[in-house]
């Protein structure tokens, strides 16, 4: 249904109603407006900085480009700065103290790194745990906007997220968006968050030689 359809319907909807029930429409339509609206903001913002961070690196002499040494390996952990409007929740601990973040409130989480790619790189993301595996085990993978194969490894009470960036020769970030099929209301029903999974940590690593021609 296009936009203009699906206006036109909701209007006929809203005309229909009358007393209370014209009331709770009205306010049922705001909130809507308004939860579409705060999506669009954080979309909005994410692409600017990823539009932000790739200028930057183009506009990078050529030259200079080329001599740019990347980090072998990178590690991103919950005490980080990791915003909301990459998905994710402030810090919190376990019972025996672990730091997590928990991601959401929508389905999608990034993370924008440096990291050595020109042999490709390894990936391995660290999750304590999430509401419904079952649910939301079906998780994919955006790596540089290409969607890029995952294996769920159980590890512990949660499970790890393992994969193999592409090999790229440049000097540029990478933009990685994980996407879960849903995020879900905490069980104990004294959280209003819509939470995906708990976050531990982050790791990519470049490949050696050996490894890239293994």
């Amino acid at each position: 249904m296009s936009d203009e359809l699906e206006f036109e319907a909701r209007l006929q909807l809203l005309l229909a109603k009358r007393g209370q029930e014209l009331v709770r429409g009205l306010v049922e339509e705001v909130t809507n407006l308004h939860h579409e609206i705060a999506a669009l903001k954080r979309e909005l913002a994410a692409l600017a900085d990823y539009q932000a961070t790739r200028d930057r690196w183009l506009a990078v002499d050529g030259t200079t480009t080329r001599n740019v040494r990347m980090p072998a390996s990178v590690v991103v952990e919950p005490d980080q700065l990791l915003r909301p409007r990459d998905g994710f929740y402030p810090m919190e601990y376990t019972g025996d103290g672990t730091p997590f973040r928990w991601t959401g409130p929508m389905a999608q989480f990034s993370f924008d790194i440096f990291v050595d790619r020109a042999r490709g790189a390894e990936l391995k993301l660290e999750a304590l745990s999430c509401i419904d595996f079952e649910t939301q085990k079906n998780i994919m993978l955006l790596a540089d906007g290409a969607v890029t194969p995952t294996a769920m490894i159980p590890a512990g009470n949660g499970f790890d997220i393992a994969a193999e960036l592409a090999p790229r020769a440049d000097a540029r970030a990478t933009n990685l968006v994980f996407v879960l099929p849903t995020t879900l209301p905490a069980p104990e029903g004294n959280d209003p968050r819509l939470l995906g999974l708990a976050f531990g940590r982050l790791t990519v690593t470049a490949r050696s030689g050996e490894r890239a021609a293994g």
